[in-house]
């Protein structure tokens, strides 16, 4: 015990002082909460030696005057904090002793006052956007960092960054980069196949570090993967290869598969290649997957799908009567595949077609037409015709004449109408070597196609451009044209013969060759530049005495033209336009102008220009005098500038300026922008000129032109035909353009300085077919 004399602030004993310390109120709460949280409660024993210890320890602080009755003694405490450093804090009281314990730091008190400033911060954002914007305005910007907010990615999407190597961190710093902005896009829409390529190449990449610690990657990771690279849309073209790699990563990494999860991953296993893998995949679930009713008719339709793919008909078979036994609702249209592979072999052909059957009768009225087309293409495409036109009676009938097994098809049916609209129908779709088949299938039934339906095969035949179809095309073509030539024999023949006597034309029994035949043909053989072709098919042509058109005139004189015939143009022409009494039209001037020496040679020899002149004015006179085919609408554009070009390279400029002048009055010809250009540049190719020293007057050129109609602009509105302030409508701009190349080409031919412009320009005119009668405007 310390002396009477001592205060007891200073000094207090041992013993005393841990008395004190189980006195302390705060230490005392705090002892009794972790307690609580820490011990299981006290045995009955345990209670009572802690009464009788309590009771001791009141008659000892009684004894010192310690407790609270007591005057004689005063004690004090003094409470400390130590911080981070280790350094001792002195408290004021008992209370911010009780706050340092439920906020060491004082971190609480700072960051409540860091969201206080941040609120006054945000409430005087939003009353200024609400001045500037309205409330409205403010409100649609809350929703839009509500929604980029919700984009970002959340931390369980993203991959840790650390303990990689250098090379590892990299990838997986990429790959993260990756899924923020993959994040933000896929919240706005559908993604762009750049974005999915980028987001598996950077998954690929990181796939080595990756499989080191797949703990490392969170189940919200690998939903956004599967989300994405195995979404089943347009721009995700890849989207088997990365589902079955992604699926194999996922299970290497123990992440349980869900079921759809697991149907698609075995049919992208199967397209991978590994049919085998996916096959054996598929039989381990049947007992967990293949019998859950949710999963049931998905599993068991993958399962047959594969199975007709790799041919195992037995199988395929059993597949299809547990799905057709089940009660589960289905589509029937799931037999389609089994259908397919049962029409590829002849063994099996008239099961698949039984299979159609089964269809057709579940379907009922539910039955499409695509269904019906979907079955005779399976059909068709193994050469089965048999089959599948028995599919497109019961289509075209409404299933009211069934020809199984029956010797003698109805006139109704075996008529070349009724396979006409089959064949339509199919070569509509692209099915050509569909309705080639069918066309066999007519001849073996006697049946003679129609030739304007043979022609449509023909044409598309052509217009594909495969060396097959080529191929197939020309032997129809020529076949026809050998029958039509048969045809011409037999007629002559029966005029030597009795009356009675009757000749039967032999051979395949195509129909015979008409023009539209001969036609297709020409412009097969002009395009590809096959000239020999051309002229065998011209002989059998005249042969065929078959009257011309114009089109097939005009195919023939630009193989002429093309094979370096040119000068044989113009007299062929008229030869056959006067032997057939063809008019030409605007393809046919549109070669013979081509066909000029002008067009067709670099440079005209020494001596010729004159004589070219006069052929280039002949000619004109020849458009001329077929002004009433074409002026029945506006001339065509290439062929008025080969018209004006001729002029122009023979320097024929009295020639040029009447040429203009008639083709604006007589065949309506408004010169675009660009003929403006190369009249006004003398040259046929702007591109060319303008990267050499040509650039420099089309700049002049150019500018011409726009003071012109800034020029013409003004005066309209002086003179009350605009009003101020308008712009020059396009139709009136079109009709200066037309007044500016006229004033240009009429300076042109006042610069030669001719005394006799006048009687030079009445007989120019006369030679170009214009009863010397000089065309001209009223404002020129």
């Amino acid at each position: 015990m310390p002396p009477r004399a001592l205060r007891v602030d200073s000094f207090i004993c041992r013993s005393c002082l841990s008395s004190l310390r189980k006195r302390t109120p705060t230490a005392q709460w705090v002892l009794r909460h972790s307690s609580q949280a820490a011990q299981p409660v006290a045995s009955e024993a345990s209670s009572h030696r802690s009464r009788e210890q309590e009771i001791e320890r009141q008659k000892t602080l009684e004894t010192l005057g310690l407790l609270k009755g007591s005057k004689d003694v005063g004690v004090s405490v003094n409470y400390f904090e130590q911080g981070k450093g280790g350094k001792l804090r002195r408290l004021r009281d008992e209370d911010e002793f009780g706050q340092s314990l439920n906020d060491p730091g004082g971190e609480a008190e700072s960051r409540m006052k860091e969201l206080e400033q941040e609120l006054e911060q945000a409430t005087q954002f939003t009353k200024i956007v609400e001045k500037i914007w309205g409330k409205q305005g403010a409100e649609k910007l809350r929703k839009r960092v509500e929604s980029q907010e919700e984009a970002l990615p959340k931390p369980s999407l993203l991959l840790p960054e650390e303990d990689w190597t250098a090379q590892d961190r990299t990838r997986i710093v990429q790959l993260n980069n990756m899924i923020r902005t993959i994040g933000r896009k896929a919240h706005s829409g559908v993604l762009l196949p750049k974005r999915i390529n980028s987001l598996w190449k950077y998954y690929y990449a990181a796939r080595i570090a990756l499989s080191k610690k797949w703990e490392s990657v969170h189940a919200d990771i690998w939903d956004l993967l599967w989300q994405i690279l195995a979404a089943d849309h347009p721009n995700n073209p890849n989207r088997m290869s990365h589902t079955h790699v992604l699926a194999k990563d996922m299970q290497n990494a123990g992440v349980a598969l869900r079921d759809d999860q697991q149907l698609l991953a075995i049919e992208a296993t199967f397209i991978s290649g590994l049919q085998e893998d996916a096959i054996t995949a598929h039989k381990k679930l049947v007992t967990t997957i293949g019998a859950r009713p949710d999963t049931f008719v998905e599993f068991w339709q993958l399962g047959l799908r594969m199975y007709c793919l790799t041919g195992d008909i037995a199988r395929a078979e059993r597949v299809a009567n547990t799905l057709l036994e089940s009660p589960y609702e289905k589509d029937p249209r799931f037999l389609l595949p089994f259908i397919r592979m049962c029409a590829e072999k002849p063994a099996t052909v008239e099961k698949g077609f039984e299979l159609y059957q089964r269809l057709r009768s579940v379907l009922g009225d539910a039955i499409t037409i695509e269904d019906y087309d979907q079955v005779i293409s399976y059909f068709l495409a193994s050469n089965e015709t048999e089959y599948a036109f028995y599919v497109f009676v019961e289509m075209m009938t409404s299933n009211t004449v069934d020809l199984r097994g029956t010797h003698r098809v109805p006139p109704s049916v075996a008529s070349p109408f009724f396979y006409g609209k089959w064949l339509k129908r199919l070569i509509g779709a692209g099915d050509l070597q569909g309705a080639h088949n069918v066309l066999l299938h007519m001849k073996s039934r006697g049946v003679m196609p129609q030739a304007i339906v043979v022609n449509g095969l023909i044409g598309a035949w052509l217009r594909s451009g495969t060396a097959d179809n080529i191929k197939n095309a020309e032997d129809v073509a020529w076949a026809m044209i050998n029958a039509r030539m048969q045809f011409l024999n037999i007629r002559k023949d029966m005029k030597n013969l009795a009356t009675y006597v009757r000749l039967r034309q032999y051979g395949e029994g195509w129909p015979r060759a008409n023009l539209e035949t001969f036609s297709l043909l020409a412009e097969n053989y002009k395009d590809r530049g096959i000239h020999p072709k051309m002229e065998e098919l011209w002989r059998a042509f005249r042969d065929a005495e078959i009257a011309p058109n114009s089109f097939m005139l005009n195919q023939l004189l630009f193989s002429y033209l093309q094979d370096g015939q040119g000068k044989h143009v113009a007299a062929l022409t008229r030869d056959l336009t006067n032997q057939y009494q063809v008019e030409p039209d605007s393809w046919t001037f549109m070669v013979l102008w081509q066909a000029l020496a002008v067009n067709r040679l670099i440079q005209i020899p020494s001596g010729q220009t004159g004589k070219e002149i006069s052929r280039t004015r002949s000619l004109f006179a020849e458009m001329i005098r077929s002004a009433h085919i074409l002026a029945t609408s506006s001339i065509d554009v290439q062929l008025a500038r080969f018209v004006l070009h001729s002029f122009r390279k023979l320097d024929d400029k009295f020639g040029l300026l009447l040429a203009y002048r008639a083709l604006r009055q007589i065949f309506k010809f408004e010169p675009p922008d660009s003929v403006v250009f190369e009249l006004h540049v003398g040259s046929m190719d702007l591109e060319r000129t303008a990267k050499g020293k040509g650039g420099l007057r089309l700049m002049h050129a150019g500018k011409q032109i726009e003071d012109y109609l800034k020029r013409r602009h003004e005066e309209l509105i002086a003179t009350g035909q605009l009003s101020a302030g308008d712009d020059l409508p396009d139709d009136i701009k079109r009709e200066e353009l037309g007044n500016f190349v006229e004033f240009f080409l009429q300076n042109q031919v006042e610069l030669l300085g001719d005394e006799n412009m006048e009687q030079t320009l009445e007989q120019a005119a006369t030679e170009m077919g214009l009863d010397g009668e000089v065309p001209s405007f009223d404002d020129v």
